[in-house]
């Protein structure tokens, strides 16, 4: 049985011969909102009206009643066919089947044909069509002015194939063997009577045809419903009917027209005479109140209109000028409103973050008070027994300082004479605290280098090698030499700031000119390295 809460709301126009019947869909049920005739005044208005005001502008189905409906079966060879190539088959055979009706559709059946020395595999297809009447050209027509979106376009019959299906299941004894024949017949507003036939559930024929309009004459009923009956029986040979296959068949009558029917059906087969209240409880869907319960048509919309896939969806230009730029802007409204779901959850997930965030700090802030009311407290007791720890903690607090700052002079020594090894000499090493360098905008320097290590010493080392001595062998040793101490001392800056006869390098400058040759010449083979150490934090 269905969930009628998941049934959806929407408003079925049911389009027959003689009227256009408005039913509105909800989890109540079929509701009949009006029948309109077809030479109405201001039809379209009309219809309009009633699907924006009484309807509600819910979503518009369109379901076709009338005789003009053309079905061919026909077969679609499947052997090396792909899915698209196939697809392209269905639409060209559909093509020229009904080459001069605009709304057309196809659908697989079951049956297979099987392959044979004389033909191929193929599948088996229904082609359906309708012509574009001036009937469905006002529906559509309606349905635009009310500015409702167009839920479909589909057949009667083949949409209650599956509804006459789930009666024969439902139906069904158990232990016995299920019957693969099934026809629904059911009298509907306009007075015609409508047949619909299906084997192993699928639609094999459908039949439209007058009826006397009363029953409250039941045996005058009974009889021209039977002759009708018998009329569809002479078709069923045609489709390979074997009564040892088993027949079902459905009424919807009332009480006393029913009972007349059964006195004089004589057709070896499984007959149910019901209302279609009861038939509608059988198949688990809702109806309003009925005025007359031998009357079809409010349960054939009862199941099509709660249905969220039909069966055979009827592709017509008319119906997709409405539909298509609904869908388009139904799709839009669902991308924005699922960006503005994104962004609603983003918000409150940022927002929940930030209650977290704020919690924690008002934690942390108790906590902090909670601690320093312990320390002042401990303080309070160690002075009261002559004890100044504010003292104490200034104290160490200054020799760490002092401790930070101090230069660990003859560490430096040490790592450079085991840079130097047994072979190299050195003439002296300068070593002087750092000075900190003048800054014209303190701000900028604290952007730029605020992760920077301050430098606490400057060392320099001198070295002379003879007048003899090749110079590039002589850089090579001190940039090797650079090195070495960089190893030695990590996290300090070294580099050679003099290589020998760099001609870029001056110490000073020379007043007598008789002694800057001399003076040029001996820095020629003088090298410097510089030791820049960094206080650590």
């Amino acid at each position: 049985m269905a969930l009628s809460f998941l049934t959806p709301a929407r408003t079925v126009l049911l389009v027959s011969d003689e009227f256009l019947t408005i039913f509105s869909i909800s989890a109540k049920g079929a509701k009949l909102i009006e029948t309109v005739p077809w030479g109405a005044d201001n039809f379209e208005k009309t219809i309009s009206r009633i699907i924006a005001r009484d309807c509600g502008k819910k979503p518009v189905l369109i379901v076709n009643d009338m005789v003009e409906q053309h079905y061919r079966k026909e077969r679609v060879v499947k052997t090396g066919v792909t899915f698209v190539d196939k697809s392209s088959m269905v639409a060209r055979k559909l093509n020229v089947a009904f080459p001069n009706y605009s709304i057309r559709a196809a659908y697989p059946l079951k049956e297979k044909i099987p392959k044979t020395e004389s033909q191929p595999a193929a599948d088996v297809y229904i082609f359906a069509a309708v012509a574009n009447t001036d009937q469905i050209t006002q529906t559509v027509n309606a349905t635009k002015k009310s500015l409702a979106s167009v839920a479909g376009f589909c057949l009667l019959p083949v949409e209650a194939s599956d509804m006459v299906k789930s009666l024969s299941v439902k139906m069904a004894k158990k232990g016995k063997k299920k019957n693969v024949w099934s026809i629904f017949i059911g009298q509907h507003r306009n007075g015609s009577l409508r047949q619909v036939l299906t084997k192993n559930g699928e639609l094999a024929l459908t039949r439209m045809s007058p009826m006397v309009e009363s029953d409250q004459n039941p045996e005058v009923w009974a009889q021209e419903l039977l002759n009708e009956f018998k009329s569809t029986m002479s078709y069923l040979s045609r489709f390979g009917y074997d009564p040892d296959d088993g027949l079902d068949v459905f009424v919807m009558a009332n009480p006393a027209p029913g009972e007349a029917l059964r006195a004089i059906v004589d057709v070896d087969c499984d007959l149910h005479i019901m209302t279609v209240d009861e038939a509608a409880k059988i198949l688990g869907v809702s109806l309003g109140p009925q005025s007359d319960a031998r009357y079809a048509d409010a349960l054939h919309v009862a199941w099509v209109g709660r249905k969220s896939r039909f069966i055979l969806p009827m592709k017509a230009a008319e119906v997709d000028e409405v539909s298509k730029p609904r869908q388009i802007a139904m799709g839009a409204a669902v991308l924005l409103f699922a960006g503005s779901a994104f962004l609603a959850y983003q918000n409150a997930t940022s927002y929940s973050e930030l209650s977290s965030t704020n919690e924690e700090i008002n934690t942390f802030k108790r906590q902090k008070a909670q601690l320093d009311a312990q320390y002042e407290r401990e303080v309070q007791r160690l002075a009261e027994v002559g004890f100044d720890a504010k003292l104490v903690q200034s104290s160490l607090a200054v020799y760490d300082e002092f401790e930070k700052e101090k230069i660990e002079v003859l560490q430096v020594v040490k790592q450079v004479g085991n840079a130097l090894g047994k072979d190299l000499r050195i003439d002296k090493i300068n070593l002087k605290r750092a000075e900190e360098p003048i800054v014209a905008n303190p701000f900028n320097n604290f952007q730029a280098g605020a992760d920077k290590k301050k430098p606490l010493y400057e060392a320099r080392i001198t070295m002379t090698y003879p007048s003899t001595a090749d110079v590039d062998k002589g850089n090579r040793e001190v940039a090797k030499l650079r090195n070495r101490i960089k190893s030695l001392m990590p996290g300090n800056e070294v580099k050679v700031i003099k290589e020998l006869q760099d001609f870029s390098y001056q110490e000073g400058i020379v007043s007598e000119a008789g002694d800057v040759d001399t003076q040029n010449a001996q820095q020629d083979f003088v090298a410097e390295i510089e030791i820049t150490g960094m206080l650590q934090e």
